[in-house]
């Protein structure tokens, strides 16, 4: 099945979007399908254990595809075909030390829902290297063999899910190992497409090679991931299982959001590096398109699920999700679109290589995502912890762009010295 190369800009985010949705409508599928399957309460649990599997893909990402998308923009060349052979073993090696973790904490006797935690961890590596194969298409503007294979994530996906319903098996672990087991067929179906083979001889040269960004790309990709888990955690503690519940069932309503903004984000830093090469203009042009564009459309989706009929949201997320999820819905759609909002900024950092600065915007962020969503739980319950997270996030948003536009100042400035 071979794919045509779309040229330009708007072809690569055309791309981008369409793969993104794809993989955002298994994390929707796989969310929906665990939300009806159990409690308010077993949703929270996999709400949490989800947050792990961010956790690891951000560092993933990190480690193995972010330098890749940052220094190997460009063709299917011999050099590219190294670099992905390098970065897709660093996926899975990242991908094995989270299992590792992930079953050592299933291992404590107090850890509840230990199945789903179970079925992150032994699908880890399948779904760190499938998301490194995307990333790899995404850098030489191959967006359409990215959409194939999420289309065969989904497809084993939903062929698995037919199977635990007819065999009326289907539990929150068993959903949960059904969805990684999709992305385990999508990352062999990787090694096919792209006919290179990761190369974990090539680990330590990568590692080394790229050692000036990616120690700053983790503690970034940590800072966000670790500060969902954090404020969640908080969230839990301040206002009970349900307010947890109730913010991961919008978010997973919100899904398209997701797909929007993940869908840009995996093309926009290939696009700012290609805007960089033209001039500063166009890349703060770039910039400003990419957030303008992402905020928009999330702000239009959530509108819409303002408008979402009772039945509906009870049908998609069980009567008791739905009935926390409603509750905070529009502050939600807030953070959403506000996080999502900060895309073409972030772009721009990442472009510049402005590592340093990408890294303190992120834990100054964190700080303030923690304690006004911790707080407001405190405060307000549930609603209280959803209106505080999306006050934090417009801060973050004004934070982003401020560093962005210091950046590409500084960056002028160095390249005008003699």
């Amino acid at each position: 099945m071979k794919f045509r190369k779309l040229a330009g800009p708007a072809g690569r985010a055309g791309w981008g979007l369409a793969d993104q949705g794809l993989s955002s409508l298994s994390n929707l599928a796989v969310g929906v399908f665990v939300a009806r399957s159990g409690t308010v309460a077993d949703f929270g649990v996999y709400a949490l254990a989800f947050g792990g599997y961010t956790i690891a893909l951000n560092v993933s990402r990190a480690v193995a595809t972010e330098p890749l998308a940052v220094r190997y923009t460009g063709d299917r060349d011999p050099d590219w075909q190294r670099a992905v052979r390098a970065s897709t073993a660093t996926a899975v090696l990242v991908g094995l030390l989270s299992m590792l973790v992930a079953l050592a904490i299933a291992a404590v006797p107090a850890v509840p829902s230990k199945g789903v935690l179970i079925a992150f961890a032994v699908t880890m590596p399948g779904l760190l290297l499938q998301d490194a194969w995307r990333w790899a298409f995404f850098v030489v503007g191959e967006g359409g063999r990215a959409f194939l294979n999420d289309l065969i994530w989904l497809l084993a996906m939903g062929v698995f899910f037919a199977a635990l319903y007819l065999a009326d098996a289907a539990t929150a672990f068993s959903l949960t190992l059904a969805w990684g087991l999709g992305a385990v067929v999508a990352a062999i179906a990787g090694r096919f497409q792209t006919r290179l083979a990761p190369r974990r001889q090539l680990i330590k040269e990568w590692v080394k090679t790229h050692w000036d960004l990616t120690p700053k790309y983790v503690g970034e990709m940590l800072a966000v991931s670790g500060t969902i888990q954090v404020y969640m955690l908080g969230i839990t503690a301040a206002a009970g299982i349900a307010a947890t519940a109730g913010i991961r069932g919008a978010q997973v309503l919100l899904g398209p959001v997701n797909v929007l903004n993940q869908g840009i984000r995996v093309v926009a830093v290939p696009e700012a590096a290609r805007a960089l090469r033209h001039s500063y203009r166009r890349l703060l042009l770039v910039g400003l398109a990419i957030s303008l564009g992402v905020g928009a459309g999330a702000l239009a989706w959530g509108a819409v699920f303002l408008l979402l009929p009772e039945d509906v949201g009870e049908w998609l997320l069980g009567e008791g999700v739905w009935a926390q999820a409603s509750a905070v819905m529009v502050p939600v759609i807030l953070l959403q679109a506000f996080g999502a909002s900060n895309a073409g900024a972030f772009a721009i950092i990442r472009a510049l290589a402005a590592a340093t600065r990408g890294l303190r915007v992120r834990l100054v962020s964190s700080v303030i995502l923690i304690v006004a969503g911790i707080g407001g739980a405190f405060l307000g319950g549930a609603k209280g912890a959803a209106w505080g997270l999306a006050t934090a996030s417009f801060c973050t948003l004004l934070l982003w762009w401020h560093e962005a536009h210091r950046a590409i100042a500084v960056h002028k400035a160095a390249a005008s010295r003699p």
